[in-house]
């Protein structure tokens, strides 16, 4: 009897055995399948949201078209960002800056190695962003200087420097491409980097747009000769004057800077001929588009002549 009862006993005791290793597997089934569910559900969701990031560069760049006045100022259409346009099944947001307000610096020297009309407004600009003085805000002009200089076989300041790094690399020998390669020249960590990167750009021509360009670069851009023969027209009064008047309005021609506080006449005076103008030309385009848990953000930069695509990268 007491036998018969220990073989109930263990038959009971292998079924539950049996039961729990199946309520495993069928658990652990159930978690590999809903992974792979969701896993396939991202995935779409991405694809989804790549398109329309996609669609949002494409929208911008159609906005920045349709602009065609002769001015360009951050009031307009295109300088309101679009948050969460409905799209589909998800959504997209766009915003545009120009950046022909900003000082471009592949025009700080040629690529014989020769200073140009840039280095001295990027001084300027070191000393007023970065709070350096002027010897140490020349040694980093000077380090875009040598950057540039194509003639590999010519010894540089910098060389040992770069040579000394680990890995070790070599200077370019040629204008900066992207902004993120300044990161790779001697003297621009990471902090400087970031405190500069508002105030500069790699691409498109010298002019910058006075509807757009911080104050900064604005007293920057009247340094663009020798230290002895500068002459400084406009000091930071005059310069938060201008900007005040186009908080309130823009100017639609060089000439309406005379109507800021204080300009008057002078305005004629204080940039080089021809470097400084009121529309913009190259613009920044950011775009995210988002479906469900599901997001990707596209970044262009677009020369608005043309409708030209200068670079395109998605996250």
């Amino acid at each position: 009897m007491n036998c018969l009862r220990n073989q109930n006993g263990m038959a009971l005791l292998l079924v539950l055995v049996i039961v729990a290793l199946l309520s495993a597997l069928v658990i652990e089934f159930s978690f590999s399948t809903l992974v792979d569910l969701r896993a396939t559900e991202t995935f779409r969701d991405r694809t989804k949201a790549y398109y329309l990031a996609r669609g949002g560069i494409e929208a911008a760049r159609t906005i920045l078209q349709e602009d065609k006045n002769n001015f360009d100022h951050p009031s307009e259409f295109w300088g309101h960002p679009l948050l969460n346009i409905p799209a589909g099944d998800g959504d997209v947001s766009i915003t545009i800056t120009d950046l022909t307000g900003r000082l471009n610096i592949n025009y700080v020297a040629d690529v014989r190695g020769n200073p140009l009309s840039g280095y001295h407004r990027f001084v300027a600009l070191c000393e007023e962003v970065l709070l350096l003085d002027q010897a140490q805000s020349q040694e980093l002009a000077d380090s875009l200087v040598y950057w540039f200089n194509k003639d590999k076989t010519k010894t540089t300041p910098d060389d040992a420097y770069y040579a000394s790094l680990h890995p070790p690399y070599r200077r370019r020998g040629a204008k900066l491409t992207t902004l993120d390669e300044l990161k790779l020249v001697k003297g621009f960590d990471s902090q400087r980097f970031e405190d500069l990167k508002p105030y500069i750009r790699v691409v498109g021509e010298e002019q910058i747009n006075l509807n757009t360009a911080p104050a900064a670069v604005l007293y920057a851009w009247q340094f663009s000769a020798a230290t002895e023969n500068i002459e400084i027209i406009f000091d930071r009064q005059d310069i938060a004057a201008l900007i005040d008047y186009r908080k309130k309005s823009f100017y639609q021609t060089l000439q309406d800077l005379s109507l800021a506080e204080g300009i008057g006449g002078r305005w004629s005076a204080a940039w080089l001929q021809n470097s400084v103008k009121v529309a913009g030309s190259i613009y920044e385009i950011f775009s995210r588009g988002r479906i469900n848990q599901g997001t990707r953000q596209a970044q262009a930069i677009v020369a608005k002549q043309g409708n030209k695509l200068l670079s395109f990268k998605v996250e």
